[in-house]
């Protein structure tokens, strides 16, 4: 007589770990791969900031140069005007700096140890 008995089938509990391991890893990375994109996503936009604000300062430097350029070119202007204006002040004023100097370069040259 045959026994009648219940098999032991292979059940899907034996493959079921592996599909299970599998879907977890993979959700695991899925999950990594966005939290990696979410802080490439935060260093993008700090860098953008960054160079945001460097732009403005640059901005801020040309702008501020520029007003040292307009000051500088009226002052040139005011003592072109002057120098016109009395022009004979202005070659004796030269004279006399350049008289004092000479005598200053002369006298330390003098006092030097030879």
């Amino acid at each position: 007589m045959a026994t009648a008995g219940i098999e032991p089938q292979q059940s899907d509990a034996s493959i079921t770990p592996t599909d299970h391991d599998q879907a977890i890893d993979t959700a695991r990375r899925i999950a990594h791969a966005a939290h990696e994109t979410q802080e490439l996503g935060s260093l993008a936009a700090d860098a953008a900031d960054a160079i945001e604000e460097a732009v403005r300062a640059a901005k801020r430097a040309i702008k501020s140069v520029e007003r040292t350029v307009e000051e500088l070119e009226d002052s040139k202007d005011e003592l072109v005007k002057k120098v016109k204006g009395h022009p004979l002040r202005t070659v004796a004023l030269a004279v006399s700096v350049t008289v004092v100097l000479g005598v200053a370069v002369s006298w330390m040259l003098s006092r030097q140890p030879r």
